[in-house]
């Protein structure tokens, strides 16, 4: 079976292709990217590797790199600029898809415009199936089967930013974590600002601990209510490590850095944004220079608070994991399902619109080298104590 990785070179790819090679599933897996370099040294790690050297940006090259294949991982940010254009190839050639798009306006876009598309050409096709989105997805869906009813879904974030980060990340940064970003509350959306709104303070497994978060752009936030009926409120609130590079962030939102209209600078057009995602990795330096513990990667926390019977009860993950692990892992495995027939849903979806959540579940902790993992219920107590 052959498989093409989208992106397959950079940080979070080539950790997808990584998890690939222990399935038994693939005899052929194909790096699309820009970066020769880089595809051919991860080549070089197992014999079922190959490399195809793509332009992301036009059409041709797309449905070249996409002969012969079976399924196809797309992990090439940012995906506002990115995903349509992959996703109308892969549909185009009628194979499966999963990718790990993190952009919410751009997930609204692939879902609504997509669908009918993909279900005529009989693909299945999950958009945001990295750590969030894509693994706090399935734990709502898989904490929602416990419950009777879900009434407010919580997922929260944090990261460290010493790890590692691939390009398109400050960009992702600035459209989803500033600015005036979407939120569920009482059935229906509101806006919130982002990063500045909504502080509530989260409890997060040792050595993050309990830290202050804020709204920020997920996709959960828009796709929970299409698929877990009912739910009254959905949001997703984070930070980062250490609290300075947070407070940086919101002042380069607040002096216009994160504009999209070109000025002139020296007889050179550049806009404030694409010297803001160049200048971030420059803050990010300085602010470890100057704090000297910081966390190592990620948390994660999602909590479905509703009942069983008229009982309150609330169904608790929290995880630990590096961004490149965190999101490359479940990829992996949603392409797997998809590739042995675990998920067939012709069609545009979010991850908890079509995979069955135990099924994921039990392939997510049978793939050895995520990190750490909790699961917690709460509920009220009543009867006698015994």
């Amino acid at each position: 079976m052959r498989i093409v990785v989208f992106g397959g070179a950079g940080v979070v790819g080539s950790y997808a292709v990584q998890c690939l090679t222990k399935m038994d599933l693939f005899s052929h897996i194909i790096i699309a990217d820009s970066d020769e370099t880089r595809a051919k040294n991860i080549a070089k790690m197992n014999e079922k590797i190959d490399y195809i050297r793509i332009d992301a940006t036009d059409d041709h090259s797309l449905l070249k790199s996409l002969e012969h294949a079976d399924v196809a991982i797309n992990c090439i940010g940012p995906f506002y600029k990115f995903a349509p254009r992959i996703l109308k190839a892969v549909i185009t050639k009628g194979i499966n898809y999963v990718d790990v798009c993190d952009d919410y306006d751009i997930t609204e876009k692939l879902l609504d415009d997509y669908h009918m598309m993909a279900q005529n050409a009989g693909s299945t096709c999950i958009i945001g199936l990295g750590a969030s989105p894509g693994l706090t997805n399935m734990i709502v869906a898989f904490g929602a089967k416990q419950l009777t009813a879900v009434h407010d879904v919580k997922v929260f974030v944090a990261r460290g930013i010493e790890e590692e980060a691939g390009g398109a990340i400050p960009y992702h940064m600035m459209h989803c974590w500033l600015g005036k970003i979407p939120i569920y509350k009482n059935g229906r959306f509101e806006k919130a600002q982002g990063l500045v709104d909504g502080e509530e303070y989260a409890t997060f497994p040792d050595p993050y601990g309990q830290v202050p978060v804020y709204y920020f752009g997920h996709p959960e936030t828009v796709t929970i209510p299409r698929y877990i009926k009912g739910v009254q409120n959905v949001c997703c609130k984070g930070t980062f490590f250490p609290k300075e590079f947070r407070e940086a962030l919101i002042r380069l939102e607040t002096l216009g850095l994160i504009s999209d209209t070109p000025i002139t600078v020296q007889g050179n057009s550049i806009t404030p944004l694409d010297f803001t995602a160049a200048y971030i990795d420059v803050v990010r330096k300085k602010t470890i220079e100057r704090v000297k513990t910081i966390p190592s990667g990620g948390t994660v926390m999602v909590q479905v608070i509703g009942d069983v019977d008229g009982e309150l009860k609330t169904f608790q993950y929290a995880g630990i994991s590096h961004m490149r692990e965190g999101t490359g892992t479940p990829v992996a495995i949603g392409a797997k399902m998809l590739a042995e027939g675990e998920i067939k849903s012709p069609g545009v979806f979010a991850p908890e619109g079509c995979i069955p959540p135990e099924d994921f579940v039990m392939n997510f902790l049978a793939l050895e080298g995520f990190g750490d993992v909790w699961l917690t219920t709460t509920q009220k107590m009543s009867g006698n104590l015994d």
